[in-house]
């Protein structure tokens, strides 16, 4: 069998390097005066995306804006209709947005700004994310301050978790064209180093209010199942529930291990939360396992409904709808896991 290239893969140092690298990255942010800890996120990912994004936002035709907008908010209306609506997303997602990627240099200011919050309104992948930088007020010069630390420093200590990603898009160029996940397959290795910087400010960010909560879920992605064809889980307001089917399981065993923790099963990161209750944004708190490009759109959805997260990453990528030609059993650091809980 073919050795597996995945576009990141961590490692049991992996942790140990994140904190120490958020330590630093808190520290040289904090001299800018931001609020607090979350809009200092907020900053980092206006201007990272602005680098990575920003001169295909400025090209992109208002129309094409609205259509794709449009097109997103009744896909998330209207799932029954997603194969329709992917198809045709998926062909002006790469006529108009998948572009080369190319520096960014411009300067930001609230025009621009607008421009880059109407591209990634266009893409259908920052829902959760553009409420936080359509009401964000500090000075944008300090964004592009901290991006520039962050590019400069980021490899340092997350290069090696993601040193197959352009041979990774390499071998996999043509597949994803035409559709509607072009943009989000196509992540730039920065993006990826912002969403594990991301998950670590934002675990600490809401670790207080997480641990007050009377109810913890577990949030775990379908492909922990070790055979998703065969999963015999039974369907629920906040996702699928294991039925204790196969004792070789990672969900299995997640739940044997946890039994005060309520433990949910959901197939994409789009249907989480989708059954929520008053109760439940008073009550619950989540570890949401996913993977990378999903932490920080992951984190604000569950904190803007009121539902404090922690998360931890998946090792590497494993399903086939996204990434791979076919699924495989994903696996975490249980050890994380076990300090979260």
């Amino acid at each position: 069998m073919d050795e597996i290239i995945f576009p990141y893969k961590l490692n049991e140092d992996y942790y140990i390097k994140i904190k120490i690298f958020c330590d630093e990255f808190l520290e040289f942010s904090r001299k800018f005066n931001f609020r607090d800890d979350e809009e200092i996120l907020e900053a980092l990912c206006i201007g990272v995306y602005w680098y990575i994004y920003g001169t295909t936002a400025m090209d992109l035709n208002n129309n094409i804006h609205k259509a794709l907008s449009n097109l997103s908010e009744y896909r998330r209306a209207f799932p029954e209709d997603k194969l329709f609506i992917d198809e045709l997303r998926g062909k002006l997602l790469t006529k108009f947005l998948f572009k080369p990627f190319k520096k960014n240099y411009n300067n930001l200011n609230k025009e621009n700004l607008n421009l880059l919050i109407n591209f990634l309104e266009a893409t259908g992948d920052y829902v959760d994310q553009i409420p936080h930088f359509k009401n964000f007020s500090h000075d944008l010069d300090d964004c592009l301050k901290i991006t520039k630390w962050f590019y400069e420093n980021s490899g340092k200590y997350l290069g090696e978790y993601t040193n197959n990603l352009e041979k990774y898009l390499n071998n996999n160029r043509d597949t994803h064209l035409m559709k509607e996940d072009i943009i989000f397959y196509h992540g730039h290795e920065l993006e990826y180093h912002l969403n594990m910087l991301g998950a670590e400010i934002m675990n600490r960010i809401f670790k207080d209010d997480y641990d007050k909560r009377k109810r913890k879920a577990l949030i775990l992605p379908s492909c922990m199942n070790s055979n998703n064809s065969k999963c015999k889980a039974k369907n629920s307001r906040l996702g699928r529930i294991c039925s204790f089917c196969n004792s070789h399981c990672n969900v299995y065993k997640i739940c044997k291990n946890n039994p005060n923790h309520e433990v949910y099963i959901i197939s994409h990161e789009s249907t989480a939360f989708k059954g929520v209750k008053k109760e439940d944004m008073g009550e619950l708190s989540i570890i949401g396992i996913t993977c990378v490009l999903n932490l920080i759109s992951g984190g604000w959805k569950s904190s803007n409904l009121s539902i404090p997260p922690q998360c931890v990453l998946l090792d590497n990528v494993a399903c086939k709808n996204h990434w791979l030609k076919e699924d495989i059993y994903a696996k975490i650091n249980n050890e994380e896991l076990k300090l979260k809980l």
